[in-house]
């Protein structure tokens, strides 16, 4: 047996320490990502079944729609957070720790401004709008709906203060630690949604404690820990806020805010489109389509994850070979994730029927068509995080606008006017996507050919 270990350990430890420090790192985030986004989709799968099993159809539809109006709130960070992974990405590469500190606390200090007075605003308002209307329900969840989202603002806005953390850990290039926490987080809230099966009656406001308040405790928990040991050069500090690096994240932080609204627009109105035009027992078939094949998706995002950091640390050092070797080698592993989601699509009957049984039916089309937006997503994606890496983000904040513009109205045209259901909103989806890649995909191969001109030149 120690033989057999020893045998399998060699090529695992010769891969990994093969490249230079930031290729080590890099390898590293991907196998540990892949162990723990592995467990990740295990217990995601898992929460769907013992969710239905909790409450309706109906009300598992109501839930994801009422989780999709709460991710809008992602927005109200004004971008401080991924300019935060940017700026203390640099500051790290060039072991400026105090400047580093700096910008930690002074992020920290303005998501508690911003997220703290908007959780009261959004407390306040909550009364004065008819739910059960907007989301396309019956009435008699108005009262329950609303309650939830009492529960899912306050959680929200706990989560939006504490998830700082996530953006030091990325910029320090350990992104698979903090795809940990989720993981956590979710495995307590399998836990506490199969005792309420046992021991409560179907309700919203429940499951909403039980899957909203786990992650915050472990990400609490962690942020105490990490700061006082791995992070103790940038750990927060009242005394090293300073509202003059306020301009320095914004500057960057502001284009990563229209391009979140953007995001907010496309991917987390979806639910709510699709209840509009179709009705919620369709958001539960578009979302279980989305899990399935979000198993082949994550493997693509789970490679490309520590790539932004590294990619920002790539271009401090002005180390453009490495960037463009990266890049290729990237191409190759998006092909082979296509041909596995086009397995995984011809499969899907069998496999739906092993994981929910008769529960809900998913339509061949929904699957085909959610396969082939998440296609052009991922290609998408792989141009986006090159580019978010090395800050040059001012065509995307233009070229986003397209998504803000038609994705709504095409919604409804395709959805409503030609009665296409949920998959006009999908199309949708896939169109923009298809306009984003365009320009993306010319802006980074204009990129890569400039640096490889001049990486020559210097050689």
């Amino acid at each position: 047996l120690g033989y057999f270990i020893d045998v399998m350990n060699n090529p695992i430890k010769k891969f990994l320490s093969k490249g230079n420090e930031r290729t080590v790192a890099v390898k590293k985030n991907i196998i540990a990502s892949f162990l723990i986004k592995g467990t990740s989709i295990i217990i995601s799968l898992m929460l769907v079944p013992i969710t239905l099993g909790y409450v309706s159809n109906e009300m598992y539809g109501i839930w994801l729609t009422l989780s999709s109006v709460m991710m809008w709130l992602n927005f109200f960070d004004v971008g401080f957070t991924l300019g935060l992974k940017n700026k203390l990405a640099e500051a790290i590469a060039l072991q400026e720790w105090q400047r580093g500190k700096t910008l930690v606390s002074t992020t920290y200090f303005m998501m508690i401004v911003i997220f703290i007075p908007l959780c009261f605003v959004l407390e306040a308002l909550l009364p004065f709008v008819n739910w059960s209307d907007f989301l396309n329900v019956s009435h008699e969840y108005n009262n329950e709906i609303t309650k939830t989202l009492f529960v899912l603002i306050i959680f929200f806005c706990l989560q939006m203060i504490a998830n700082v953390l996530t953006a030091v850990i990325a910029a320090h290039q350990k992104v698979a630690l903090s795809s940990l926490f989720p993981v956590i987080g979710n495995f307590l809230s399998l836990i506490i949604i199969w005792f309420l099966t046992k021991i409560c009656a179907p309700s919203l406001i429940a499951l909403a404690f039980a899957i909203s308040a786990m992650p915050i405790v472990v990400i609490i928990i962690a942020s105490v820990i990490l700061y006082k040991k791995q992070f103790r050069k940038v750990a927060p500090s009242w005394k090293c806020i300073n509202v003059a690096y306020i301009k320095n994240l914004f500057s960057l932080g502001a284009r990563f805010f229209i391009i979140q609204i953007q995001c907010v627009i496309l991917y987390q109105c979806t639910n709510i489109l699709i209840s509009n035009v179709s009705g919620p027992e369709d958001v539960t078939s578009y979302n279980i389509a989305y899990k399935y094949m979000n198993v082949a998706m994550m493997a693509f995002a789970i490679v490309l994850a520590p790539l932004w950091p590294a990619f920002t640390d790539a271009y401090t050092k002005k180390d453009y070979r490495w960037m463009q070797n990266v890049y290729r080698k990237m191409i190759k592993f998006y092909l082979l994730c296509a041909c596995i989601m086009v397995i995984m699509v011809l499969v899907s009957p069998f496999a739906y029927d092993i994981w929910i049984g008769k529960k809900v039916e998913i339509p061949m089309v929904m699957t085909t068509t959610v396969c082939l937006y998440m296609m052009i997503h991922n290609w998408d994606s792989l141009q986006v995080n090159l580019i978010n890496g090395i800050g040059a983000v001012k065509l995307q904040t233009y070229v986003t606008l397209i998504g803000l513009i038609l994705h709504i109205p095409m919604s409804f045209f395709l959805g409503k006017t030609l009665g296409l259901g949920a998959i006009g909103v999908v199309l949708s989806m896939i169109t923009i996507n298809i306009i984003y890649s365009s320009f993306f995909t010319l802006q980074t191969v204009s990129y890569t050919h400039l640096r490889a001109h001049e990486t020559s030149a210097h050689l």
